[in-house]
């Protein structure tokens, strides 16, 4: 079978390290490989031992799978920490890289692969569900693309520690029968530590037969002639006689920060190191990877989307112990030698792979040195708390602001900076609607938008002229539905059940946190009001606890707990203070930002645009102000207005999304 760049491809590999491997692996095991068409963008022919793969896992997970194929050595105990531990309930694995080569290799020739040896340097590309890869002027499109390519990371803050696990070694025979082929030693560090972590790694394939590996964790790549000489020290001094069969030597990142890579999508699926399976700490990835690829072949199964990699407290361990091992390297000796001595091995090795609990966590982290790592927690602290509130949205900043200058009797200044926003934000966004409501916004087109626009702010002035709680109920409604759906939306949540249920509940506890100011605003709204005697303050604290089930259904979002914090500091403002922060330092700006990606325009593009419109909106409101005494009542009855029409047509453009 013959393929060519005009072909729908099922999969297309880029790159076939171990995470793609392991993903072609996966398929083919469970039957999803035969009678598709591949392609795989890969330079190098992958015939060479280019690498070997070790871990611990349980054998059930090994026996009866692809896995047991490619298994070339397995140990059941270790020495580590000056002594020899058993591993049970799991063992110790080894895959060379050529065993895995080849084995991705017939997979892949029984399928009539198309081979592109080539480096691919573009960005992921969908189009109508498709993904799409150019090369060469080609456009190969596939529905499912693997991208193995290692990542960049984003240039690292000071808490962010760049190690590298630098390692050479020598696969030697020896004369004597020297070695335990059922033990293989994990970290020895009785060998010079250089200013960095240094340890031996021994994995014995019989009694005369083994890799005898030296293992830096720092800065700088250990050099060859360094690791040479640790190597015959270390050998020489156990009275070894060997001869070097093979040698080998590498490097693998140590990164704690984000990958530059582009974002998840159900048709394109990063694996291994570009999906974060590289733990940071250990070096570590083959269990994680294999474990991922059975996560993304389940999700083409069951035509679900894969959901992103997320990173747990795991990952704070991790950037601790990296910035100790930056910043006190003479430590890591003691540090790893104290884990291993002071814990059994199969402790360890499961909050190695992150499947420990808290308890268990504690009871770990307390057996190291603990100022050592307190240290690290308040530098830790104190480096990233500047960058951390740079991320803290506008909404809290300027609720803190407006409650310091309320505070100061500095109340002018709020409704300035308030109308400042409203300006720049606040009636822009709101001004832009016909840019994706008409296709062609000009001439007779514009003209019916805006007779459309004007009956239905007239249909809301009507309501309550003849109704007011109607209109009130109304207000309350659309305006509950349209925040809580602008916020969801720009959180990433499309349910718009829940999107009315979080709206209700953020313009609820604005409205019952501020009962007096309400019932004199819906007074001057001719809308009666009775006497409830004061709302218990318990209503407000259930009232504010609430946000918890919507941190649950949005799955805990920072951003929606920010501005539970926010809403709960608005019951320390005026009610009218309270409402503009909300409307232009969180609506207004989620809705610019949305109408943005919508239309494709700059910042200033977009309030040119809205210019027009939003000095119409002005003139009116100063019409109304200059014919008529206005009141803080009759103001949101114009809001309510003015608004409806947008409500209406931001409905209709999501509904389109």
């Amino acid at each position: 079978m013959s393929f060519t760049s005009n072909d729908l491809f099922d999969y297309a590999f880029i790159g076939l390290g171990c995470g793609n491997a392991l993903t072609l692996l996966q398929l083919e095991e469970r039957g999803l490989i035969q009678g598709k068409r591949i392609l795989v963008i890969e330079p190098d022919d992958k015939r060479k031992n280019d690498r070997t793969f070790c871990f611990w896992m349980e054998p059930s997970r090994v026996e009866g799978g692809f896995l047991q194929d490619l298994v070339q050595n397995t140990w059941n105990s270790v020495f580590v920490g000056g002594t020899v531990q058993s591993l049970d309930p799991v063992k110790y694995y080894r895959v060379p890289g050529v065993a895995l080569n080849a084995q991705v290799r017939k997979i892949l020739e029984r399928a009539s692969a198309l081979h592109l040896p080539v480096h691919y340097q573009g960005s992921a590309n969908i189009f109508e569900g498709k993904a799409l890869i150019l090369i060469d002027g080609k456009t190969y499109t596939a529905n499912y693309v693997f991208d193995n390519r290692p990542p960049s990371y984003e240039a690292p803050n000071i808490s962010e520690a760049r190690l590298l696990q630098s390692f050479s070694g020598w696969e030697i025979q020896t004369e004597e029968a020297v070695f335990d082929p059922e033990c293989f030693t994990m970290m020895d560090f009785n060998v010079e530590q250089e200013g960095a972590t240094q340890f031996m790694y021994v994995l014995p394939f019989d009694e005369h037969r083994a890799l005898v590996e030296i293992t830096r964790f720092g800065e700088q790549i250990i050099t060859l002639e360094q690791a040479e000489g640790a190597l015959k020290r270390y050998l020489e001094s156990r009275s070894i006689r060997y001869l070097i069969q093979e040698k080998e030597q590498g490097a693998i990142p140590m990164f704690i920060g984000s990958r530059v890579v582009s974002n998840l999508h159900e048709k394109w699926i990063n694996t291994g190191e570009r999906a974060g399976m590289l733990k940071p700490s250990t070096g570590y990835s083959f269990e994680r990877s294999l474990t991922y690829a059975h996560l993304v072949v389940q999700s083409i199964v069951d035509q679900k989307p894969l959901l992103p990699y997320r990173t747990s407290r795991f990952h704070y361990y991790d950037r601790l112990l990296l910035q100790l091992l930056r910043d006190q390297p003479n430590h890591g000796k003691r540090i790893f030698e104290q884990l291993f001595q002071r814990n059994p091995v199969d402790k360890v090795l499961r909050f190695l792979d992150e499947r420990t609990r808290i308890k268990e966590d504690i009871a770990l982290l307390s057996s190291l040195p603990i100022s050592l790592f307190l240290t690290a927690v308040f530098k830790d602290i104190a480096w990233r708390a500047p960058s951390q509130l740079l991320k803290i949205p506008l909404i809290l900043l300027a609720g803190i602001v407006v409650y310091l200058l309320c505070l100061f009797q500095q109340i002018a200044t709020v409704y300035g900076l308030l109308g400042l926003g409203m300006l720049l934000v606040g009636i822009p966004h709101g001004a832009l609607d016909h840019l994706y409501v008409l296709k062609k916004p000009t001439g007779f087109n514009l003209l019916k938008y805006v007779l459309a626009y004007l009956a239905m702010g007239a249909f809301v002035f009507a309501l309550f002229w003849v109704y007011p709680f109607l209109g009130l109920l109304f207000f309350l409604i659309f305006s509950s539905w349209h925040f809580g759906n602008t916020d969801f939306l720009a959180w990433g949540n499309k349910n718009v059940i829940h999107g009315f249920l979080w709206g209700s509940y953020y313009l609820g506890g604005i409205l019952i946190s501020h009962e007096r100011e309400c019932a004199r605003i819906l007074s001057e709204m001719n809308i009666p009001t009775w006497e409830l005697g004061g709302i218990p303050d318990y209503v407000w604290v259930i009232w504010i606890a609430m946000g918890g089930f919507f941190l649950l259904v949005s799955r805990r979002k920072w951003a929606m707990l920010w501005s539970i914090l926010a809403l709960s500091l608005f019951s320390f403002l005026p009610l009218i203070a309270a409402f503009g922060v909300f409307f232009v330092f969180q609506h207004s700006l989620y809705g610019w930002s949305q109408l943005k990606r919508k239309v494709q325009k700059t910042n200033g593009q977009l309030w040119i645009r809205a210019l027009p419109f939003s000095l119409g909106s002005i003139i009116l409101l100063l019409l109304v102000l200059t014919l008529v005494p206005v009141s803080w009542g009759q103001g949101f009855i114009f809001l309510a207005a003015v608004s409806f029409p947008h409500v209406v047509y931001t409905a209709l453009k999501n509904s389109s999304t």
